[in-house]
């Protein structure tokens, strides 16, 4: 997909929040929640398990000024919607449809020239991949050129040592969490907060005071060439009538016109003992040669990383590959048994 390429360099973005309200069927708190979202400056706030159903949709409305986006559940589960604040003048709803019912809406925007592919998903926490590779699939596959934007509740950390706290040291939906690793390196995607924030913050979404743990399992991904906007920032605060956090996304600039972007070590490779190996080999063999400073040292280290990790990866994918068609043929090959 070809970013967008728009010349003026002060473009304006809208600000995007999210939050999983942790259900709104009942009245008085749906009223009290939505009034607190109307308080905050974000123009667009995608909610998550907002166990709605068609027969409240006028209730909604009707504590609501904006426009809503529903993708109803049950009253006691699931549902997702997008809120659009009234005074979002610049922007203009395209098109919407629902990806999965009460767990994912795509939604086209356009917000003066910038135009935006917004994904609101509620993830099942039952490690099914099937879900997201699904996701992806409707997302990436369209013809509209557009900057994408994934937000939501997740269900998986993306980092089992800096996005979790208690409990186990792995997160139960590991196979999720391979995925969206793969899918950040492979299609060029970032997650904007851990970009931004580094290793150092170990901040936290989702509070579960049962069994003491704390997860990272609301968060957005960016398209990479989003990465770059003069600002490009993501915030964590408090949540209301909820154990999940708000997150909020602040972007502004315009867009710049490249070829693959930069590129970023797949997560996943830090789980194979070969790889890693492979790294310590390059950083001991490296530091046996003469530099006249560290930097030196550090910028020819991730140079040889660079390089052993694309040729890794390639390698990877293509085992992978041979391995689905493999499993593909003996599938076959057992039908016509």
């Amino acid at each position: 997909m070809t970013p967008q390429n728009n010349s003026n360099s002060g473009l304006a973005c809208p600000k995007i929040g999210s939050f999983n309200c942790n259900g709104m069927g009942n009245p008085i708190k749906r009223n009290l929640v939505l009034n607190w979202l109307k308080n905050k400056p974000e123009k667009i706030i995608c909610l998550q398990e907002t166990h709605s159903t068609p027969q409240v949709e006028r209730e909604w409305k009707n504590s609501w000024d904006g426009e809503i986006i529903f993708n109803h559940g049950t009253s006691n589960s699931t549902g997702i919607a997008l809120l659009v604040k009234p005074d979002a003048s610049n922007l203009t709803i395209i098109n919407h449809r629902s990806i999965s019912q009460g767990r994912a809406t795509l939604v086209e925007i356009e917000y003066d020239s910038l135009k935006l592919c917004l994904v609101n998903v509620y993830c099942p926490n039952n490690d099914d991949v099937s879900f997201l590779e699904n996701i992806f699939l409707e997302t990436l596959s369209r013809s509209r050129d557009d900057q994408i934007i994934f937000v939501g509740d997740w269900n998986t950390v993306l980092n089992n040592m800096l996005d979790k706290q208690g409990g186990s040291a792995t997160h139960a939906n590991s196979r999720c969490q391979n995925f969206l690793n793969d899918c950040i390196s492979d299609y060029g995607f970032s997650d904007i907060f851990r970009l931004n924030r580094g290793a150092e913050a170990r901040v936290f979404t989702h509070f579960n005071k049962k069994y003491k743990t704390q997860s990272r399992l609301d968060f957005f991904l960016i398209q990479d060439s989003l990465v770059n906007l003069p600002v490009c920032d993501t915030e964590i605060s408090h949540g209301y009538k909820s154990d999940h956090s708000y997150i909020s996304l602040s972007l502004q600039g315009s867009t710049i016109a490249h070829g693959k972007g930069y590129w970023k070590i797949n997560n996943s490779h830090l789980l194979d003992q070969n790889f890693i190996n492979e790294i310590k080999k390059i950083i001991h063999n490296t530091k046996e040669d003469s530099f006249d400073s560290y930097r030196g040292l550090w910028d020819v280290i991730k140079i040889k990383i660079k390089q052993f990790g694309m040729t890794f990866g390639k390698k990877k994918k293509k085992e992978i590959t041979m391995k689905k068609e493999k499993l593909k043929k003996d599938i076959e090959d057992c039908k016509n048994d």
